[in-house]
């Protein structure tokens, strides 16, 4: 069994065991959209992209060309991200939904370029994060009625 179809299973067993989950969210029916549907629509997606993968993992060889180098490479840098979500969920009670989601999200942006590339496109893109955020902290509690973590500064 390859790597892709045991991270493949593992996650359909996260996204199923998650799906039940939303069913204990406290649904108050003030709006058509419940707060359980953005979870369920993210397992979803998460579940279907799961399939493919799966699906694909079967179909295509192992491919030889990456050496060992650049695979401990990869995936030491997918251990970080995991500490750090772990620090960024960690860091959500103390610093709020808003700033910890920004500083993960830049963090791991950080880490994962491939390359160096110009300022510009640096500043677009944490200019993007934080409006998705603040977008995202918006649509929660104005219109699907979750209240995200606050933390001391908001």
């Amino acid at each position: 069994m390859t790597k892709d179809r045991i991270a493949g299973v593992v996650l359909l067993i996260f996204c199923i065991f998650f799906y039940f989950q939303t069913k204990l969210i406290d649904i108050k029916d003030l709006t058509e959209i419940s707060a359980a549907f953005f979870p369920r629509l993210l397992l979803g997606l998460i579940a279907g992209l799961t399939v493919v993968m799966i699906i694909q993992s079967f179909l295509k060889k192992e491919r030889k060309t990456a050496s060992e180098k650049e695979k401990n490479e990869k995936e030491g840098i997918v251990w970080i991200i995991f500490a750090l979500f772990a620090l960024y969920i960690l860091s959500l009670a103390l610093l709020g939904f808003i700033i910890s989601s920004f500083i993960f999200i830049t963090i791991v942006y950080l880490i994962i370029l491939p390359v160096k590339r110009p300022v510009k496109s640096h500043v677009i893109a944490l200019s993007s994060i934080l409006v998705i955020t603040i977008a995202l902290s918006f649509i929660f509690e104005n219109l699907l009625n979750v209240f995200l973590p606050t933390g001391i500064f908001f």
